[in-house]
């Protein structure tokens, strides 16, 4: 009963994780295994730990305050708001494009009906759609919950069997990691790696929702008939420390699968969203055999279509409380701005995957590295959230987390600074 309980609970922390999973650990992992073998493994790790802090954030502030971040954005000041607003206006387009377009691929190979990789993006679209819109995040919590756990087992079998198989010789060595197209890899890389730090926005929206869920469950309740603010924190600090665990785990398996199968082998990665798809089916496929073909393709789809509808619904939440606060609407009329969002994501995300069929790799690099150079100003504003007065005390941060915060929040200020300078001078 106790294990029923802790299950039924957790819930952004795995949506978090793969929302991650999708271009960061499927594309980005691979390609960095394929090209540099085991030699980005410390800065997958070392990605993980600086943006540790400012992704905790997010469920640590809904769930002592019951709002989400860009609540908390407002109340730093009308600036911070908007610059998050124009932010999140300039690049969700091209994010949804960049996962939607990695699904549609993998569909495209399950099902040879030789469409355009356009109108695979637009069924893949649609089912989004349709989903969110009668399912929404409760749909999606329960959906992450077996894939999560399938998906992990999935690569983990591959990699040991790769290990005991008997591979061709590795014919090259790694690419310089100081070289002009590995610098501008490697940003990317870390730009979504495990995701973008304004996904933490979205983790604070699907906290709330889960807080709304949570106050049925009599186990966690307390007389009063609510659970102690404390208590709350501690359960979604817990969600979220698994779906990071997650989420490190599985981008260090893609990259062991890209370094065992494809590093050395004078095998290029195509830019195409079929040809990376049919590529990676087939790095689990040589080593399983052609019976698994069907049930990897599957597996795949359904963790890039998860990180699809993830997206999809983290962009309309944000979009809809940004009309709720500017247009004053009142809560009766959520439901009605949320369903109306929906479609003018995907419409968007469709017109960028229109423009850019052919140049996976490019769409995917550009929006990381944009996510590379916002993400000190995203940390920044997460870890003076936790500052506001509304902010309970003692659900701040100790002042040894604290400092290591802020050591975290000048690595990525110097490491975004350096990338400038490296482009400009």
């Amino acid at each position: 009963m106790v294990m029923r309980n802790f299950i039924s609970l957790l819930g952004p922390g795995l949506v978090f994780a793969a929302t991650s999973i999708g271009v960061s650990h499927v594309v980005q992992s691979t390609r960095a295994g394929a090209d540099f073998g085991y030699a980005l493994v410390a800065i997958i790790i070392l990605a993980h730990v600086i943006k540790l802090p400012f992704f905790q954030a997010g469920p640590r502030y809904a769930a002592a305050t019951g709002e989400n971040l860009l609540d908390a954005y407002l109340r730093l000041g009308k600036g911070y708001y908007i610059s998050v607003v124009l932010l999140t206006f300039a690049t969700m387009f091209i994010i949804q494009a960049a996962v939607t377009i990695v699904a549609a691929g993998v569909l495209a190979n399950i099902l040879p009906f030789g469409w355009s990789i356009g109108v695979w993006s637009l069924v893949v679209l649609l089912a989004s759609m349709l989903l969110l819109i009668t399912g929404g995040y409760r749909l999606l919590k329960n959906l992450m919950k077996a894939m999560m756990l399938v998906f992990l087992v999935l690569c983990v079998t591959t990699l040991c069997a790769s290990l005991l198989s008997d591979r061709p010789e590795q014919l090259a060595t790694a690419p310089q990691l100081l070289s002009v197209s590995s610098i501008a890899f490697i940003v990317a890389l870390v730009g979504w790696m495990p995701t973008a730090i304004e996904v933490s926005i979205w983790h604070s929206f699907w906290v709330v929702e889960q807080q709304k869920l949570d106050e049925v469950n009599a186990s966690q309740l307390n007389s009063s008939g609510t659970a102690p603010i404390a208590s709350k924190v501690k359960i979604r600090l817990l969600d979220f420390n698994i779906g990071y665990l997650f989420c490190c785990l599985l981008a260090l398996l893609f990259v062991a699968l890209g370094a065992q199968v494809l590093f050395g082998r004078g095998i290029p990665l195509q830019d195409s969203a079929i040809g990376f798809s049919a590529q990676l089916i087939a790095i689990f496929t040589d080593i399983l055999g052609p019976w698994s073909k069907p049930v990897v393709s599957g597996l795949i789809f359904i963790a890039m279509f998860s990180t699809c509808i993830a997206v999809a619904d983290g962009f309309s939440q944000v979009i809809t409380r940004i009309a709720e606060q500017q247009f004053n609407l009142d809560g009766s009329k959520h439901k009605l701005a949320y369903h109306l969002c929906i479609p003018v994501i995907g419409i968007g995300g469709l017109a960028i995957i229109l423009l850019f069929a052919g140049q996976l790799t490019s769409l995917v690099d550009f929006a990381t590295t944009v996510s590379f150079l916002s993400a000190p100003w995203f940390a920044w504003l997460n870890m003076k959230s936790l500052t506001l007065p509304n902010m309970p005390v003692a659900s701040r941060v100790t002042s040894g987390y604290n400092i290591y915060t802020q050591c975290c929040l000048a690595c990525l200020s110097a490491f975004a600074i350096f990338y400038l300078a490296w482009r400009l001078f």
